[in-house]
């Protein structure tokens, strides 16, 4: 259909192959769909085809609507998406009225478009599957806000904290990629239609009411930029790769929470396999393959930044190369998101081994060395050089801390600061206490009960408000689609 003005020969079909984006813009059928009757409408509001030529061809297009993709010729032959359409059209209102499909617009624009209004649905699928993902989380933590488990800090026991609260600290992570989806979802919904191939055209178009047709919140100004800028699909594989970073780091803790060495979880077995040779093994194969995705992402990012970097302004077919790693990167969060928003709900925690792990890492030493401060006349350093020691010489006996005496602290303290350090043994035993240490922390986001039932509550009505926000934009979505399709004419 493009070549036979140009060019005398047809295109190699190795070639046509090579450079066809057919299988890749399937995703974009009901896009240039869309895009196609609002431009049609425009053209017959702004007076540039009849009434009668808009009517014919939104007739057809209203026909392809209803019989779907599978109608269209798919061939390499035809290039993309948007030449099959215009096929379709054509041959069923002929070249004379079908030809005028494309008056005042170009691919360049088109293909921009299209990726915008397939994308801002995404972002809200997306969107829907990360509050599910949170809301498993803030389940599961508020079932375990009184279960003790070790903080660790360079993967070696710090602090006790709670299961709950450590928890809690994955559901902020995904609630800030919440935000930053809101913001793809606002830099996405900005119309390029207009801009033709990148100088826009000598007709007399209305950009403004091509927006507004096809729902889009503001246009795309500079014609070039309009044409040629990715930069809103190159935000969102950041996003997606930093939200899929912190899916990969949980996964990795419940790999290491669900090994022997650590034994503090118990997987589902609906979400774990065996060895073909080992027959004792259960193998948590899911959090394996959720961590394994988070490195996809960071590299269709890398691919789609390096495709990026060198391109001159404006169209460059260069851009068709970035879509599909942009779908896969989509693809690969929801469908990670979805199996693990089911997964972590069925996850059981093991109480008695986060507490014994916890108990063996000397974790309550940062409470001891505070309550010193606090009782006695000495500087937090000094009562970190004292507790220092006190740990010493509970290795050098094979000792727990709460297993040494207040006669040890003196001792020890008279020998680190040459000053005798005291406490009653109902404060030494406190200060020594997890379930202590883990309730006196009620700092806000801390781990006491108190503070990550809170928390909790924060999140619920966060994740409230972004529902209601999602709902009114897939309303003004349904109600555009429905005006746009339910006008055959201006």
């Amino acid at each position: 259909m493009l070549r036979e003005g140009r060019f005398n020969e047809k295109m190699n079909p190795e070639a046509s192959e090579y450079t066809s984006s057919m299988k890749d813009d399937i995703r974009l059928f009901e896009a240039v769909t869309k895009i196609n009757v609002a431009h049609v409408k425009m053209l017959s509001e702004c007076g540039i085809i009849s009434d009668s030529d808009s009517e014919e061809i939104l007739n057809a297009l209203s026909e392809l609507k209803e019989e779907g993709i599978d109608s269209l010729n798919l061939s390499d032959e035809l290039e993309d998406i948007h030449m099959a359409i215009e096929d379709y059209v054509v041959n069923k209102v002929g070249k004379e009225v079908g030809g005028k499909l494309h008056t005042a617009k170009s691919r360049n624009d088109q293909v921009s478009g299209a990726i915008r209004i397939t994308l801002r649905e995404e972002i809200l699928d997306i969107q829907d599957k990360l509050i599910k993902m949170i809301e498993s989380l803030m389940e599961l933590a508020e079932e375990n806000k009184d279960v003790i488990m070790p903080g660790h800090t360079h993967l070696q026991v710090a602090e006790p904290t709670t299961f709950a609260h450590h928890l809690n600290s994955y559901s902020w992570a995904f609630s800030r990629a919440l935000n930053k989806l809101r913001d793809n979802y606002s830099q996405t919904n900005a119309s390029p239609l207009g801009a033709c191939a990148l100088s826009g055209t000598s007709f007399p178009i209305d950009r403004e009411l091509m927006s507004e047709l096809l729902g889009f919140e503001r246009l795309v100004n500079n014609t070039i930029d309009a044409v040629g800028t990715r930069d809103f699909v190159l935000q969102i594989m950041s996003n997606l790769s930093i939200l899929m970073s912190n899916l990969g780091r949980l996964a990795e803790e419940i790999l290491l929470w669900n090994s022997t060495e650590f034994d503090m979880i118990e997987i589902p077995d609906e979400y774990a396999s065996t060895s073909s040779i080992m027959p004792q093994k259960k193998n948590p194969e899911v959090a394996e393959i959720a961590r394994a995705k988070a490195g996809k992402s960071i590299g269709n990012l890398t691919s789609s930044l390096s495709i990026m970097k060198t391109l001159p302004q404006a169209y460059n077919l260069d851009l068709q190369e970035i879509t599909p790693l942009l779908w896969n990167s989509i693809d690969e969060a929801k469908s990670s998101l979805r199996i693990m928003s089911k997964f972590i709900r069925e996850i059981e925690p093991k109480p008695e081994k986060m507490l014994e792990h916890t108990e063996k890492g000397f974790s309550n030493a940062t409470e001891l060395a505070d309550t010193l401060v606090r009782e006695n006349d000495v500087s937090f350093r000094e009562a970190h050089a004292i507790v220092g020691k006190l740990i010493v010489k509970a290795l050098d006996e094979e000792k727990e801390l709460r297993e040494l005496t207040q006669e040890d602290l003196e001792s020890v303290s008279q020998e680190v600061i040459d000053k005798e350090i005291s406490l009653t043994k109902e404060k030494f035993e406190k200060a020594l206490d997890l379930e202590n240490c883990v309730e006196a922390r009620k700092v806000t986001g801390g781990p006491s009960p108190e503070k990550v039932g809170e928390e909790l509550e924060e999140l619920e009505n966060k994740m409230k408000e972004i529902k209601r926000e999602l709902s009114d934009k897939r309303e003004t979505l349904s109600k555009i689609e429905n005006k746009l399709f339910g006008e055959k004419g201006s």
